[in-house]
C-alpha cells in the first residue's frame, strides 16, 4: 500500500498521515511512505517518517494508493498533484474536515476514489452528505511509545500537588496559523485564563504557555496576540519551532490542556495529552468526542453561532461552536485547587483513549474497510484479470 502524505512536515495533517500509517502496519498491511512536502511547512524529519521517500523514488508495485490530504490542499499547493504516481488498481482517500456543512468546492476529490476515511464519526458526517463513495471514521492511532515515555517524564518532573514543588499551576495550548485564529480561538484561551486567575488578587500562582506555530507566516495575527500578552508576565509566547523532543518537554511541565476550539475533526494533540496522563479541558464539541466521553475530561458547553469572518475554508454565515468562557475558566480553578480532582480526571482521560484509540481497535476498522473493498462488484472480475503473483491477491 502507497500512503501518500505530508509525511516531515510536522503539523497536523502530517502527523495524522504518520498516524494512519501506524494503522495500517497494525493490521499488517505493508506500507510504503511517499512524501508530498509542502512549502508552508519546512520538513523535519522523524523517527516515524525516516523512512518515506519522494515521489518518483523506486519502490514496489502498490494493491492501493491512499491520499492523505484534502482536495483544497492539491488545488492550492503549486505543482503538488504533480508530484502523484497513483497507479495502484484501487484508491482510498484520507480527509479531515471541521465543521458539520461539506466545504466548498471538494467534490472534486471524489474523482477515481473508491472510498473516504477520515479522522471522526463527526468528520464523516459532514464528508458523507455528498460522497458518491462510502465514508469511513478511522481515527489516529497516536504514538503509544511515545504517550507512554512522557508519562513516565511527567511522573519524574511533577510529583506531587504542583504548588508543593513551589511550581505555578501551567496551562498549555498549542496551534498552528494555518489552522486558522477563528477556529483555534487562542483569544478564548486567554480570556478564560485570565477569568480564572486574575493578575490582581488570584490566590492560585498560574501561567499560560501558548506555542504558536507558523507565526512567521501570519506577522500581524501573530503580533496581535503578542500585543495581548504583553504586560503579563504570567502569559508566554513560544513562535520558534520545536522538535519532537522539545515539544515532549513542554508537555511535561503542563497541568492542564486548554482547547477552546470552536470546530474540531479530531484533536491530535488532545489525544495524547489524554494518554500521556495530562487533564484536559476542551470545548465539547467537534471530533474531539470520539474519545473524550463526559467524565474524561472538563468539557466546556457551548452555544452554536454563525460564523462572522471567512477565513480559508470556513465561510461566513456557516456555524460553529462558541464555548463558554467563564465555565472553561471555572474548570481551570477547579483542577488548580484540586490535585486529587485533576489526578483522577488525567488517569480517566488515559483510560478512555486507551479504549477509544486501541492499535488492535483501529487495525480492525481498517481490515475492514479492505476487505470490504475487495468484495464490491467487480471487484472479483479485477482480481481473476491480474497476475497471480500480483500484489493484490495478496489480500485476498
Amino acid at each position: 500500500m502507497n500512503l501518500w502524505g505530508h509525511l516531515g512536515g510536522g503539523f497536523g495533517l502530517g502527523e495524522g498521515a504518520l498516524c494512519t500509517a501506524r494503522a495500517l502496519k497494525a493490521a499488517g498491511l505493508t506500507v510504503q511512505l511517499r512524501n508530498l512536502p509542502l512549502a508552508t511547512h519546512s520538513n523535519v524529519a522523524s523517527a516515524d517518517s525516516a523512512e518515506a521517500q519522494d515521489p518518483g523514488s523506486g519502490q514496489a508495485p502498490a494493491a492501493i494508493d491512499l491520499l492523505h490530504t484534502n482536495p483544497n490542499v492539491l488545488r492550492q499547493s503549486d505543482g503538488l498533484t504533480t508530484k502523484l504516481k497513483l497507479e495502484a488498481p484501487l484508491r482510498i482517500g484520507y480527509w479531515a474536515w471541521e465543521l458539520e456543512a461539506f466545504p466548498d468546492g471538494w467534490e472534486t476529490g471524489f474523482r477515481g476514489l473508491d472510498q473516504l476515511w477520515c479522522p471522526s464519526p463527526f468528520c464523516a458526517h459532514a464528508l458523507g452528505q455528498r460522497s458518491p463513495v462510502p465514508v469511513t471514521a478511522l481515527p489516529h492511532l497516536i504514538d503509544w511509545q511515545r504517550a507512554a515515555n512522557l508519562r513516565q517524564l511527567r511522573s519524574k518532573q511533577r510529583q506531587g500537588p504542583y504548588a508543593q514543588k513551589g511550581q505555578p499551576f501551567t496551562v498549555l495550548f498549542a496551534f498552528d496559523f494555518w489552522s486558522t485564529r477563528g477556529r483555534k480561538n487562542p483569544d478564548g484561551v486567554i480570556d478564560a485564563f485570565l477569568a480564572a486567575f486574575p493578575s490582581r488578587g488570584s490566590d492560585i500562582e498560574a501561567r499560560l504557555i501558548l506555542k504558536l506555530a507558523s507565526a512567521e507566516q501570519f506577522p500581524e495575527a501573530a503580533a496581535e496576540l503578542a500585543d495581548r500578552c504583553a504586560g503579563d508576565s504570567r502569559l508566554e509566547l513560544i513562535t520558534s519551532h520545536l522538535s519532537a523532543s522539545d515539544f515532549d518537554a513542554l508537555y511535561a511541565t503542563a497541568d492542564v490542556l486548554l482547547s477552546l476550539h470552536r470546530a474540531e475533526g479530531f484533536g491530535l494533540l488532545m489525544a495524547e495529552a489524554m494518554a500521556a496522563g495530562i487533564p484536559v479541558v476542551a470545548s465539547g464539541y467537534g471530533g474531539n468526542l470520539c474519545f473524550m466521553p463526559p467524565g474524561s475530561a472538563e468539557l466546556v458547553p457551548y452555544q452554536t453561532v454563525a460564523i462572522r469572518r471567512t477565513e480559508g475554508d470556513y465561510r461566513a454565515g456557516w456555524c460553529w461552536a462558541e464555548p463558554d468562557v467563564d465555565r472553561a475558566a471555572a474548570a481551570l480553578r477547579r483542577l488548580a485547587s484540586d490535585h486529587s480532582k485533576a489526578q483522577q480526571l488525567a488517569a480517566a482521560g488515559r483510560q478512555a483513549v486507551e479504549q477509544a484509540l486501541h492499535p488492535h481497535a483501529l487495525a480492525a476498522i481498517v481490515a475492514e474497510r479492505i476487505g470490504c473493498l475487495l468484495r464490491w462488484g467487480g471487484r472479483a472480475e479485477l482480481l481473476a484479470a491480474l497476475p497471480e503473483e500480483h500484489p493484490l491477491r495478496r489480500l485476498q
